[in-house]
């Protein structure tokens, strides 16, 4: 019986959607907010406009490069050179994002929680297409911009070897899906 109500309380911590904010991150001031690509980048926001699943983070890699700690109601602006990349996202799983980018356009990306095992699961949704400028006004107006702090910057470097496990795990997975499976970052899907 009191696993049973355990479970249910967790399920309901889960989808209440109490948000925490990751103390990895720092609130960007309105003034250093990022709105437009530096000479010859292409910028990347990476959002996550839900509560869904808010006590829990996830966090963002270029590779195995950390860019920061998605919470929920937050995004993390990422200044990228043009050309191919393989983004990861990591929470119970690590979940991948191939994308080709163009300099000087800006591109938006979904960071979705799901339900996990034990914690949330994340995946990269690119906003490619069907998602009207309306919408995606919408996701990052309800969100704050966010950037790694020292103490984010020295978690990333202590995690460094868990992180390339975790990428070699699941890499080959995402690998072997269909190609209509994979999430994948057009360059015209810039701005």
């Amino acid at each position: 019986m009191f696993n049973r109500l355990m479970i249910v309380f967790l399920g309901v911590l889960f989808f209440s959607g109490c948000a925490t904010q990751s103390n990895h991150m720092t609130k960007v001031t309105p003034e250093s907010v990022i709105t437009k690509p530096e000479e010859g980048k292409a910028l990347i926001h990476f959002m996550r406009p839900s509560n869904y699943g808010g006590a829990v983070q996830s966090t963002i890699y270029n590779e195995s490069n950390y860019l920061g700690t998605v919470s929920a109601q937050t995004r993390v602006a990422y200044q990228a050179d043009p050309g191919k990349h393989m983004f990861m996202v990591i929470g119970e799983n690590a979940d991948f994002l191939e994308a080709n980018l163009l300099e000087n356009k800006t591109y938006y990306v979904l960071v979705s929680p799901r339900m996990g095992v034990w914690k949330a699961r994340f995946s990269l949704n690119p906003a490619s297409g069907g998602v009207s400028q309306q919408q995606i006004d919408s996701w990052y107006n309800s969100t704050t911009e966010v950037v790694p702090n020292e103490a984010g910057l020295d978690w990333a470097k202590s995690k460094a070897s868990e992180i390339e496990k975790l990428k070699s795990k699941y890499l080959p997975k995402w690998q072997q899906k269909a190609e209509g499976d994979k999430q994948r970052l057009k360059p015209e899907s810039g701005i």
